[in-house]
């Protein structure tokens, strides 16, 4: 439903489909007589008279294109029916009139529509929202927001039916309705462009604050912004992080790429489990953020953090260290004459 101004057409929403009326405008009769002529008459007058037909307010109306209904809804296009009706307009001269009145020029077309379908026909009114209401629903659903939340569905169905708003200005309003839920994560569209933010950002070593992710789910659900411009944004941090490869990022590239062989070396040297090793280990980030002598940003050699990985406190703690310390025991022994 919309509760709305006399002459400004505006509203607010609420949870039911038909409109209330503000302040209705009071009709002062249900008939009408039409005037008698006032000329002079050239023939006898006549001790008989003829009774001027008395119209129904009902039929006038319709024939201005419109309903008592909608004339009693707005005063000042009930006061202008109630001249029309005194002075005997044509319809077009109606029509002209009330087209030039307040209500009509601070009123939007599709505004005007829903006001006149609201006192016209109440059934189809009440199924118009019934539709409207669904398709927000499912565009919730879909989005991401929370297609149970009467509050959001009745304030953009109203949109939809007085202002005119298509589903791509919907999707706009949507965005601010996206819920996080349990872990921080979204449903639908907006939980799809969360995961591929998340993975480009962990793939990039780049890990920004939950509201950072979560502003930039809603502008891009919403369509204000595109996903690409925030995966420019991580881009640009992961460069000021290694910007010895700014230019394999800006082809294409991501940090995990570049760090997959450290990554895998530090995996089978030191014993740890593939997954648990990545960009934001110290260690891989050493060796991605190493300088040469002379101080230029580059990658560690693969050899010398091979080795460096060797003389890691965790390196003594593996097999591998206890199966070269045993390699060198039995070669010293062999070098003795000694071997086993």
């Amino acid at each position: 439903m919309a509760i709305h101004d006399d002459d400004r057409g505006t509203y607010t929403p609420t949870v039911q489909a038909a409109p209330k009326v503000v302040t209705p405008y009071r009709a002062p009769s249900n008939t009408y007589s039409a005037p008698r002529s006032t000329g002079v008459s050239r023939t006898p007058a006549t001790s008989a008279t003829t009774a001027t037909p008395k119209l129904d307010r009902n039929e006038l109306a319709a024939q201005y294109g419109f309903t008592i209904a909608f004339m009693n809804a707005y005063p000042e296009v009930g006061a202008l029916f109630d001249q029309a009706v005194r002075e005997g307009w044509t319809p077009d001269k109606f029509q002209a009139k009330f087209k030039n009145t307040n209500w009509y020029r601070n009123t939007s077309e599709s505004q005007r529509k829903a006001a006149i379908l609201s006192t016209t026909d109440p059934a189809e009114w009440g199924q118009l929202w019934n539709r409207t209401q669904h398709h927000v629903m499912s565009l919730l659903g879909d989005m991401g927001g929370d297609a149970g939340n009467w509050d959001s569905i009745n304030a953009i169905s109203a949109r939809i039916i007085w202002d005119g708003w298509n589903d791509e200005r919907v999707r706009q309003e949507i965005g601010q309705y996206v819920v996080f839920g349990e872990g921080g994560m979204a449903r639908g569209k907006a939980g799809e462009m969360q995961r591929d933010l998340n993975s480009y950002a962990y793939s990039m070593g780049v890990k920004n604050a939950d509201s950072w992710i979560q502003d930039a789910v809603r502008q891009s659900v919403s369509g204000r912004r595109s996903l690409q411009d925030f995966k420019n944004q991580i881009m640009q941090q992961a460069i000021a992080s290694f910007p010895g490869y700014e230019d394999q990022l800006k082809a294409g590239m991501t940090m995990q790429d570049i760090a997959q062989p450290y990554m895998q070396s530090m995996s089978q040297i030191l014993e740890i489990a593939p997954g648990e090793v990545n960009l934001f280990d110290n260690t891989i980030r050493g060796a991605l953020g190493w300088k040469d002598s002379s101080g230029k940003a580059a990658s560690k050699p693969l050899w010398q953090f091979q080795n460096d990985l060797r003389s890691d406190d965790r390196w003594r703690k593996t097999q591998n260290a206890q199966d070269a310390a045993m390699g060198t025991a039995h070669k010293v022994l062999q070098d003795m004459g000694m071997a086993y």
